[in-house]
Order: C-alpha cells, then structure tokens, then sequence
C-alpha cells in the first residue's frame, strides 16, 4: 500500500510540474507578437506587379529577388526587436534601406540602378505593410496628429511667424525669420 501511494505522489507531482512548465511556455507564446509567415515567391510576385512598367521591363526576377534578399537582411540587422523588449516602435528612415542595399549590392557585384531598387524597395514594403509584419504610419495622418497637440508655453510659438510670403520674411541669406505683426 505504501508502494502504491508513492507511486500516486510521483505521478500527482510530476503532473503538476509538467502543467506549471506548459502554462509559463504558453504565458510567454501568447505575450508573443503574431508571428507573419511571408513566401517569397508571392512577394516577388507582388513586387513585380507593383513596380513601374519603365522598372519591371529592365529587371529580371532573379533581379527583385536579390533586392528583397538585401532589404530583409537591411530589416533583419538593424531592426530586429529582442525577444521582452519594451523600448516600443521601432523607427527608421526610408532612405536608410536603399543606401544600405545599394552598398550592399555593390560589395556582392550586384549591379542595379538606385531609382530600380527603390522602386523595388517601396513595392516591398507595401507587400510587407499588407502582410502586417510592418506598420507604416501616415505621413499625413502623422502631421494632423501633430498639429492637434497643444503648443508650449512660450510667447514666441503664441505670437505664431508672420503671414507674409517666404522670400519677404526671409533675410538676403535666405534663412526665414520668425517676425511679430
């Protein structure tokens, strides 16, 4: 009898720790963003559809692929979130990918116009933005935003730049002067 009631125990006790080990894995799972699975070859797909005519008639292909290879990798190094970080957004410049695929693209010998692989660039990230692994925000919504906040105290932001045109509110270095009415 007492046999079978340690043999109870262990199997109650190793219940027990096997559900406290899968209720934290599934805690840590769930506080997890949703994870996006992207093909390449419907993103190739997407990007070549989405390109201008004058662009997708000079590059191949094989030419979008290896531009979305170096924008994700432009992706991947610089902006990758680790796993519990809490510092928010991740921002970045648009003009930062395409320098970095252009020099990239130079190192490997891979020879493709700027203004191509920024088309290719902006295409991809339409299709990751649709994807919903990105999240561009709306330069326009961006400004409405801004210009609904509450200005500072100070006299100067009350007084507000004059209403004149820019080249009579400009001094003949052509720097624009904050002037009172």
């Amino acid at each position: 009898m007492a046999i079978l009631l340690a043999v109870l125990a262990t199997i109650v006790a190793v219940v027990v720790i096997g559900l406290i080990f899968v209720g934290s894995a599934v805690s840590k799972t769930s506080a997890m963003p949703k994870q996006i699975v992207v093909d390449v070859h419907e993103a190739i797909n997407f990007c070549a559809e989405a390109i201008p005519v004058a662009v997708s008639s000079i590059l191949s292909y094989d030419d979008v692929r290896r531009i979305l290879r170096l924008h994700l990798e432009w992706l991947q190094a610089y902006h990758f979130a680790p796993e519990g970080g809490s510092d928010g957004p991740i921002v970045f410049e648009e003009f930062d990918a395409l320098d970095y695929v252009m020099e990239r693209a130079d190192i490997v010998g891979f020879e493709v116009e700027r203004d191509h692989a920024a088309a290719v660039i902006e295409a991809h990230s339409s299709y990751l933005q649709v994807m919903g692994a990105i999240h561009i925000e709306d330069p326009v919504e961006v400004q409405a935003d801004l210009a609904e906040l509450p200005l500072l105290d100070s006299p100067l932001l009350e007084a507000g730049p004059a209403q004149q045109p820019l080249d009579e509110a400009s001094d003949s270095d052509g720097v624009e002067r904050l002037t009172e009415e």
